[in-house]
């Protein structure tokens, strides 16, 4: 009775069981994903607002060298 039993069950469970991973060799590349519109616009004011920050601060240490030196 038990083998009546554990037959089925042991071939129900080889058929629910995982079936191997391909070979590496067979898969294909991983494609990077492409940008969303929304990332390439956020990046271009992310990079416009380090551009406008380098500047601002580009102008402000001329204008502390031209205030040091009129006041000398």
């Amino acid at each position: 009775m038990r083998a009546t039993v554990l037959l089925p069950l042991l071939c129900m469970l080889a058929a629910c069981s995982a079936p191997p991973p391909p070979d590496p060799e067979q898969r294909p590349e991983p494609k990077a994903a492409t940008p969303s519109p929304i990332t390439a616009t956020a990046n271009v004011y992310k990079d416009a607002a380090h551009t406008a920050a380098d500047t601002a601060q580009t102008q402000a240490a001329e204008q502390a060298k031209q205030a040091d030196a009129a006041t000398q």
